[in-house]
């Protein structure tokens, strides 16, 4: 992986190949964020950059708790992928409300010993309103991939099975 935006870390091999690539072009291949006219605020307020991110692996360590809680088994880790892709997506342009909770999960987390967010009305909370920003077509989505997966198990189980 050479992002990993849990942690939002670049892998340094890669980040060094892709800079190389970059200077070799001789031109801004722009990759990653396009900042645009945001850039200036990003660069004199780097600390709600850090907070931004902060935030993103809350949402989504409590989607993946969500997930985990409803016991999906091999189809876990599919519907991680697929939900939280789209999460992000619907997270690109959240309702004033949305906002508005999403800002008190992270006051609260920051605000917490050692930035511990795992409260339980903090935890219940945010996987309620996790559920409600995905629509029924996400879940839908998400549903059937963990369903594919689970199948995708199976048919490989049985086939290995047949070989041996």
């Amino acid at each position: 992986m050479h992002f990993d935006w849990e942690t939002f870390t670049y892998d340094s091999e890669w980040l060094r190949e892709a800079v190389r690539i970059e200077d070799e072009a001789d031109c801004d291949i722009s990759a990653g964020f396009d900042w645009g006219a945001n850039l200036g605020a990003v660069m004199a307020h780097p600390e709600r950059y850090s907070q931004l991110a902060r935030l993103r692996s809350i949402v989504i360590r409590e989607f993946k708790e969500l997930l985990v809680d409803w016991n999906l088994g091999v189809g876990a880790e599919a519907a991680l992928i697929c939900g939280r892709g789209l999460l992000m997506e619907r997270l690109l342009h959240p309702t004033p409300e949305v906002q508005e909770r999403l800002l008190a999960v992270l006051e609260e987390d920051l605000a917490s010993p050692e930035g511990d967010s795992s409260s339980k009305p903090l935890r219940a909370g945010l996987q309620e309103l996790l559920q409600g920003i995905l629509t029924p077509e996400d879940w839908e989505l998400i549903a059937v991939t963990a369903g594919n997966s689970v199948r995708e198990q199976v048919i490989e189980r049985v086939q290995t099975a047949k070989t041996a």
